[in-house]
């Protein structure tokens, strides 16, 4: 049994992604942050534009992935399937041991039966 309950936390833990370092900034990146920088800061319309263009942007990236998300369902099917996998087998361990148990005491009552004759 604790084998069974080990295997199933060893498949249901999920991994940790380890996070990576970003790399370092070259001397052409730098130069072209700061020349971005300029240019944001010299035209506040300019910044303006950037900055509704990312928001829209961001905006209609969520609304797609939530879309995908709520249209896609063979994730919830999947996680439910999952679920009732598991409470069956877990049913099924516990009639096992049940059973077990019944023939066990059936057992006991035989070997105190003939033990008192």
């Amino acid at each position: 049994m604790m084998r069974l309950l080990i295997l199933i936390a060893l498949v249901l833990v999920p991994t940790v992604a380890l996070a990576q370092p970003a790399p370092p900034v070259s001397a052409d990146t730098a130069a072209t942050r700061k020349a971005c920088a300029d240019a944001m800061n010299a035209d506040a319309t300019f910044a303006q534009a950037i900055v509704e263009t990312i928001n829209a942007d961001t905006a209609r990236q969520h609304r797609n992935a939530a879309d995908a998300i709520s249209k896609n369902e063979k994730h919830v099917f999947m996680a439910y399937a999952a679920m009732w996998v598991i409470a069956a087998g877990f049913l099924f361990f516990m009639w096992r041991r049940q059973q077990g148990l019944k023939n066990e005491i059936a057992q006991l009552k035989r070997d105190l039966e003939a033990a008192a004759k």
